[in-house]
């Protein structure tokens, strides 16, 4: 943990020595593929949900 620790303080130093602008071309890249994968495993597990939600009221309506 130590060593992740210590190349992750670097990382950071060497990003904030950057001007904005690349600053900005470094981050953005990462925090849109995040934004994404958080959106399309959200979109999943809504998805499932929704299907679920379905299915039990579905078979609710065929019991009574």
């Amino acid at each position: 943990m130590g060593g992740f620790l210590s190349w992750w303080d670097g990382v950071e130093l060497w990003l904030t020595g950057l001007p904005f602008v690349a600053q900005t071309a470094v981050v953005m890249p990462v925090v849109l593929a995040l934004a994404y994968g958080m959106a399309v495993l959200l979109d999943g597990a809504l998805g499932n949900g929704i299907r679920v939600l379905r299915r039990v009221r579905h078979d609710d309506e065929d019991s009574t």
